[in-house]
């Protein structure tokens, strides 16, 4: 029963997918290409030191950045949709069948992009990465797409004017692309900023990522912390569902 009503919830959405189809195709091909085009090939004229060379070196930011955000935007406008008053009424769903949902979906949304964006950079950077490195660089990635599903469902609960989250959309693909160090190297940056920004999940995430495509051993440690960060705003996206089902039931 439950896994009906996980596979109702996704086929709902797969199915306002399959309406534009092409256009959707069409931005997982193109956000990583603008990434590349508008701040990959500026900035490897800065910093051309780097070793892997930064061409090689900013893949994985292209990667992490390209799934987390488009995760971000999905699930945004998915959750404006999806918890309306009558299909939360319409079904006998639980909290938990509603995050599970979600999370599969934007595990699903992520690998397709991820496989987008590598088949693009393998283009354009020769032996960016091997299918190994792929896998291991999307399990690193996990925790971290299970903390965006839940982040941007604690972002559309609290904030309502669309003007607001415009800004707050745009303040985030600026987060995730120069905070970082998906674009500039973290070692540029004042040591106090390193010390604070370490202990945010994404950083590790994508430092272990960058590790993978070097070919050196991740920080495990980064990635259980990531692993109960995750944990801990699944927790926090559960109890908001469960307040907007408590909510519509009355």
């Amino acid at each position: 029963m439950m896994m009906n009503n996980i596979f109702i919830l996704i086929n709902k959405k797969l199915l306002n997918i399959k309406k534009f189809i092409f256009q959707y195709i069409f931005i997982l091909f193109l956000f990583p290409c603008l990434l590349y085009l508008f701040l990959t090939i500026p900035l490897s004229r800065v910093f051309i030191n780097l070793k892997p060379i930064y061409s090689i070196w900013v893949c994985s930011g292209i990667l992490f950045v390209s799934v987390l955000f488009n995760i971000y935007i999905l699930n945004s406008n998915w959750i404006v949709k999806l918890y309306d008053n009558n299909f939360m009424k319409s079904l006998p769903v639980l909290s938990s069948e509603y995050l599970l949902s979600q999370i599969i979906y934007s595990i699903t949304v992520g690998f397709l992009q991820s496989v987008f964006t590598v088949i693009i950079l393998n283009s354009l950077s020769v032996g960016f990465m091997t299918f190994v490195q792929f896998i291991k660089c999307f399990f690193v990635m996990l925790p971290s797409i299970i903390i965006m599903v839940n982040f941007s469902l604690i972002i559309i609960n609290l904030i309502k004017n669309k003007f607001i989250i415009n800004i707050y959309n745009c303040l985030l693909f600026l987060f995730l692309s120069f905070s970082i160090g998906s674009f500039i190297p973290l070692n540029l940056y004042p040591i106090e900023y390193i010390n604070i920004i370490s202990y945010i999940p994404f950083s590790g995430t994508l430092i272990n990522m960058q590790k993978i495509i070097s070919y050196q051993s991740i920080f495990y440690n980064m990635f259980f912390i990531s692993l109960f960060y995750s944990l801990f705003f699944s927790f926090i996206g559960y109890y908001i569902i469960e307040g907007k089902m408590k909510n519509y039931n009355e």
